[in-house]
């Protein structure tokens, strides 16, 4: 069994158990590059959308390997990722649908990709991570603009999960239970998987259902969340040539948490939201050809289509009506990537690429509000609006090897976007074309071999977001406040710069990165002015309103024993981040300038049932924050106390 101790109490909080592998376990570091069999010099990554050493790239990176993953615990993908430099876990009060911030950005500024195929989301607070942890062999991280090769939402950086694929006999097995003593919650996983003749399949499923959240407190009301997955693999090989069809669903309920003091701010008297469905399926075909030629080292085409259902309850009540909103929306979401990968010199290796999506959102919303005062008029309202963007990519990068210590790579990305608001019957609103836009952004980077496991880099990227359809057409509800939306909408940019080093030799460990980013045109919501032309008196309405930087150190320093029985480690980041708003602007945003982990793995390679036991003694913990933001009455301060934990784990 494992064990995960909560803070500073004696008593389990985490129990887990693995039918197949004896063990489910938490890993050491979360590591910043390394994974728990590898060495930093022999990881292997694809962020460059192809394969390289960890050592040979210019970006910042985290991977975790099957290893790392089997080593983990928790209810969620996003709690395998907690601990990776430069990342916080949110879960915008929705505990059973996790979103990650890269670098102190929204969520909604980071791509999310299952099998480097973007999970697409149009709503205000990003995308969640809506795949179940057991179905993965493989996450990679890219923090910092990813945009010139994974496209518009990578502005801030890349979380890339990789499904399991086939196995390695003809018919193989797993099964697994996991208990949560924090929410009592159990997940079951069955898989059948195996490989024989050229053919690779999976058929995977997994169940979790939590209830109330534990806390010193009691039970935190509106916590609970049950989730189903479901996974199909299939896949044949035949000489250079691979063609795999790939299935998977996600299906998913969860309450809202919210504070007690958002709930009864004036002119709140309660507030009660809900997702009763998030669900996704998505079908994908990937096809390989790896051709004996000088010139040509790969060709790939990945094609996928998508469907992502959303049910969002918002009941609310202020001192003048109450107003309850169901809205129901479908996004369809068609993907099409043709890339091919060239060795047209002997010291390049090229990647090209043409990229098309196209994002379709239908959405209904029925609003029934009852008045007593004027502020509001008692009735039901029933809209319907059909959006969609469509957008067309082109990619070219260069890895250069100007010797054999000294590689450039340069890269560039060309976009052609296109909207329409296809239909709405919401006052105020009409169908029409959106603003199209065209935009090119490059990157460029060094990295310089100083020795045997030794590397020094440097990268320049930009990075550019397209508004989302509910920023551009349909809009969306705060509370009982709608925020119109706003076709003139500007894209926003940014521009991020990088210096890192990467160690390995003899007992040390070292993965630093420095980072400066610079982000314009950020998009928010304001309150209408008479100019807008809004419906109602309390409405919002988006806006070009600001523009951030940010600068910091992310580390994973680590050192071990001759025997490699002992391992202390530790893995931090440090991290500013300004907002300015235009009217104001402000270091207090809500991200701690210190989070981290420091810890002692022992693994003391014994013999026998033994030989794989390992034990992990750590703290974790971030500073206390402050957030200001513009409000309807001035500046609105939020305040978040800094924290630290005690965790043990063990297992064999």
């Amino acid at each position: 069994m494992t064990y995960r101790m909560p803070p500073f109490r004696l008593k389990p909080d985490y129990v887990a158990l693995s039918l197949v592998h004896g063990l489910l376990f938490c890993t050491a570091p979360g590591l910043a590059a390394t994974s728990a069999e590898l060495p930093l010099e022999e990881v292997v990554v694809t962020a460059s959308r192809v394969e390289e050493r960890l050592l040979d790239s210019s970006a910042s990176l985290s991977v975790m390997t099957r290893e790392d993953l089997a080593r983990m615990t928790g209810s969620s993908v996003a709690d395998y990722l907690r601990d990776v430099p430069g990342l916080q876990v949110s879960d915008s009060g929705q505990a059973g649908l996790k979103r990650i911030r890269i670098r102190g950005e929204d969520s909604r500024r980071s791509a999310i990709l299952v099998d480097s195929q973007e999970l697409a989301d149009h709503s205000e607070v990003g995308t969640p991570l809506t795949i179940h942890p057991d179905m993965l062999g493989r996450i990679e991280i890219l923090r910092g603009s990813g945009s010139v090769l994974y496209g518009s939402k990578a502005l801030s950086g890349v979380t890339n999960l990789m499904t399991l694929k086939g196995g390695t006999a003809p018919l193989q097995a797993t099964v697994k239970g996991g208990y949560d003593g924090t929410t009592g919650g159990d997940t079951l996983f069955a898989s059948v998987h195996g490989m024989q003749d050229g053919w690779s399949y999976r058929l995977a499923a997994a169940d979790s259902d939590h209830d109330l959240r534990r806390t010193p407190e009691g039970r935190a009301e509106n916590t609970s969340f049950e989730n189903q997955g479901y996974y199909g693999f299939l896949e044949k090989a035949a000489g250079n040539h691979a063609l795999g069809l790939t299935w998977d669903r996600y299906e998913s309920r969860s309450d809202i948490f919210v504070e007690e003091v958002a709930r009864s701010t004036f002119p709140l008297v309660d507030l009660a939201l809900s997702t009763p469905q998030r669900d996704r399926e998505r079908y994908a075909l990937d096809y390989t050809w790896e051709p004996a030629s000088a010139v040509l080292d790969r060709l790939l085409v990945s094609a996928f289509t998508q469907d992502s259902l959303r049910h969002f309850v918002s009941n609310t009540e202020t001192v003048w009506y109450r107003r309850d909103i169901d809205t129901r929306s479908t996004l369809r979401s068609d993907g099409l990537l043709l890339q091919a990968d060239w060795l047209p010199w002997g010291r390049h290796r090229v990647v090209t690429g043409l990229q098309y999506s196209n994002d379709e959102v239908r959405q209904g919303r029925q609003v029934d509000t009852l008045s007593w005062t004027p502020i509001a008029s008692t009735g039901t309202e029933r809209i319907n609006d059909k959006a969609s963007i469509r957008t067309l990519a082109a990619f070219v990068q260069d890895h250069w090897a100007l010797s054999d210590q000294l590689t450039a790579i340069i890269g560039a990305r060309y976009y052609q976007v296109d909207g329409e608001l296809d239909r709405s019957n919401r006052p105020g609103l009409r169908a029409a074309p959106l603003d199209s836009d065209s935009h090119l952004i490059a990157s460029a980077g060094l990295n310089w071999s100083t020795g045997p496991g030794s590397a020094l880099r440097a990268n320049i990227s930009e990075g550019y977001l397209y508004p989302s359809l509910m920023q551009l057409a349909t809009g969306a509800y705060a509370g009982s406040n709608f925020v119109n939306p706003n076709s003139e909408l500007t894209p926003e940019t940014s521009i991020n710069y990088e210096l890192g080093w990467r160690f390995m030799q003899g007992p040390w460990t070292v993965d630093a990165a420095l980072f400066f980013s610079d982000s314009s045109d950020y998009i928010d919501h304001i309150f209408c002015t008479s100019a807008d032309n809004c419906l109602g008196p309390t409405d919002k309405v988006y806006r070009n309103i600001g523009s951030s930087s940010a600068h910091g150190l992310e580390l994973y320093l680590a050192w071990e024993t001759a025997d490699q029985a002992l391992q202390p480690y530790v893995n931090f980041t440090w991290m500013q981040r300004n907002n300015d708003f235009g009217s104001f602007d402000t270091w207090d945003t809500g991200i701690p300038a210190l989070a981290g982990r420091a810890g002692v793995m022992l693994e003391p390679q014994l013999t026998g049932l033994w030989q794989t036991l390992w034990a992990d003694l750590y703290l974790r913990g971030e500073s206390g924050s402050l957030l200001l933001e513009p409000g309807a009455r001035g500046l609105i301060e939020t305040k978040r106390s800094g924290w630290a934990t005690l965790n043990a784990a063990l297992g064999v």
